[in-house]
């Protein structure tokens, strides 16, 4: 039994990597035309800072839920993917009212909203076809550099 848990941890570790390493390619390639930003606290001086500890201490915890918990049969995964993009953009939304997170040149809400809505899909795709999911990956990520009007002169 513990060895069938450490291999889900392990398995969840992977997909864990990969929404980092998604993360890690929006600050890189939005650096300098920045469509949201975590703004610095009294505890948390910047975004770099901020976005460091969502993705080692939120994500972690947020990717073991989604990928832990998955239901079986395409009713209540819907119903899972919708209950968790609710559930991230309230919390975006009360961040955003509160002043933690600003968007920038064109995002908003319900960008973040349709941003959900793939991600944890393709999240799910990851732990079953990492390679497909890779791929849709960097097609979305390219549509949405082209949709946002990402300016390549802007890139780091």
């Amino acid at each position: 039994m513990a060895m069938g848990r450490l291999a889900e941890l392990e398995e969840v570790s992977i997909d864990h990597t990969f929404f980092i390493l998604l993360d890690l390619l929006y600050n890189f390639l939005t650096y300098n035309y920045t469509l949201w930003q975590y703004e610095p606290t009294a505890i948390i001086p910047n975004h770099t800072l901020n976005n460091l500890i969502v993705m080692f201490i939120i994500y972690p915890c947020l990717v073991l839920l989604y990928l832990g918990r998955y239901p079986t049969g395409w009713v209540k995964q819907g119903i899972w993917i919708i209950s968790f993009t609710t559930f991230l953009s309230i919390v975006e939304f009360i961040n955003y009212k509160a002043g933690l997170i600003t968007f920038h040149n064109g995002w908003n809400i319900k960008w973040s909203i349709m941003f959900y809505l793939y991600s944890l899909p393709i999240l799910r795709l990851h732990n079953k076809k990492p390679l497909l999911a890779f791929g849709i990956s960097v097609l979305i990520t390219v549509g949405l550099l082209w949709i946002l009007k990402v300016p390549i002169s802007k890139m780091k």
